[in-house]
């Protein structure tokens, strides 16, 4: 049988580029999210969103291994879930864990043991028989706890002693207390600076959230009708992504929801909507309407599709969101649509905004201009709401190419009307 291709998620010329930017010697993983890119795995404590349980490390140095830190209660996910990295460090589950008296610093705690679930070899399957060796292998090297299994894939990597860019601070702390000389630097950005550019195995999940994000938008608009409740609408789209297998994250129509708490024959709905197909999001805008629209209505959706037209044609490498943004709203207020002000490009992926944003006491702005490289994914959000008017909304997906971009969504700009 062949053997199952992994997938790449990680863009490793990419993230040695930054890394070389940032003069790092590598990467120390800790949220769900960087640990899910460095890896390929997204186990159950992950899920969970249970910090501090899982790990990725990914040295400068490409002779070094890669590692992942995991769980050996979870080895087995590694059957199908596997992952592209040499070294794989696992730890004891608690239950198996030995307390003692001991120097954290010069030495271990008793090697915590695998979790070994009994085997009856005569009633092995064929998947069975391929991961039990996979699983002695991985017992023999069981540390007691996370932590140290994170020293020891440190270690390993050629990083005892080393800069290191991280996006949680603890682990590095409680790894200088283990031992080790690590530098560590705010790493949030930098993951997020690697993460805008995505690798192709990247893109393919990104074009199938796209998909699976309209096809929810779309089967939630077609419920729609006179006196829908908000609740009723979002039911639809969450069970039209999960069929499709992937996971809603919100469907909005604005901050305050719909504001007569129902849809009403003649008010413009704003469809905003977020869902994640393995981790990877699809984000689109609609606007639906239950009976004729208004000439103003028809007016306006005209403008901002002019504005969405605009941002199409620009977006390219080396274009500037700023310079992306100011054209679009100039183009939609001259085309009729007085006192539009949002035209927000942003890069999509495991995150909703996936390139870095100001963070601490950093203020906007002060990471520069947001500029269209090759292989980024984009939205170019386009919301409106106005109080006593209704919502109107215009997003879609696409991807830059080497001198343009490819919808990765529909790009219908209509209306969408409804009969009353």
């Amino acid at each position: 049988m062949a053997a199952k291709k992994i997938p790449m998620l990680a863009n490793l010329p990419r993230a040695y580029e930054v890394m070389d930017k940032h003069r790092l010697d590598g990467l120390v993983a800790a949220t769900q999210i960087n640990v899910y890119y460095l890896t390929n795995f997204w186990g159950a404590l992950m899920r969970m969103r249970r910090m501090f349980f899982n790990y990725a490390v990914l040295p400068r140095d490409p002779k070094k291994p890669a590692a992942l830190v995991m769980t050996t209660a979870e080895t087995s996910r590694l059957n199908e879930m596997p992952t592209w990295v040499p070294n794989v460090v696992s730890y004891s589950h608690p239950s198996h864990a030995r307390s003692r008296n001991y120097d954290a610093i010069v030495e271990e705690p008793e090697a915590g043991r695998a979790l070994s679930w009994p085997v009856r070899k005569s009633g092995l399957s064929a998947k069975e028989k391929r991961w039990l060796p996979m699983s002695k292998k991985l017992a023999a090297r069981t540390r007691a706890t996370p932590s140290y299994a994170l020293k020891q894939a440190l270690s390993e990597a050629g990083l005892a002693k080393a800069r290191v860019a991280y996006d949680d601070p603890r682990p590095i702390e409680w790894m200088n207390e283990l031992g080790l000389k690590l530098t560590g630097v705010e790493g949030t950005n930098i993951f997020r600076e690697i993460r805008m550019i995505k690798s192709r195995d990247e893109i393919t999940l990104l074009r199938e959230a796209a998909r699976i994000n309209e096809a929810g938008v779309d089967a939630a608009i077609r419920t729609m009708h006179k006196g829908s409740t908000w609740a009723e609408l979002e039911r639809a789209y969450n069970v039209a992504v999960a069929k499709a297998g992937g996971r809603g994250i919100y469907l909005t129509c604005g901050g305050l929801g719909l504001p007569h708490d129902k849809v009403i024959k003649g008010e413009p709905v704003m469809f905003d909507a977020l869902a994640e197909y393995k981790h990877y999001h699809g984000d689109i805008g609609r606007t639906a309407i239950i009976g004729k629209p208004s000439a103003e209505i028809v007016k306006r959706n005209k403008a901002m599709t002019a504005g969405w037209e605009t941002a199409y044609e620009m977006i390219k490498p080396g274009v500037t969101g700023r310079a992306m943004t100011e054209k679009v709203l100039r183009v939609i207020e001259r085309e009729g649509f007085k006192g539009f002000i949002i035209a927000t490009p942003h890069s999509v992926g495991l995150e909703h905004t996936d390139h870095p944003l100001p963070i601490g006491l950093e203020l906007p702005g002060s990471k520069g201009d947001f500029v269209f490289r090759e292989n980024m994914v984009i939205n170019v959000d386009l919301p409106y709401h106005e109080y006593g008017f209704g919502g109107m909304h215009l997003e879609d997906m696409v991807l830059v190419t080497r001198d343009g971009c490819e919808p990765l969504t529909s790009m219908k700009t209509d209306l969408v009307v409804l009969k009353g």
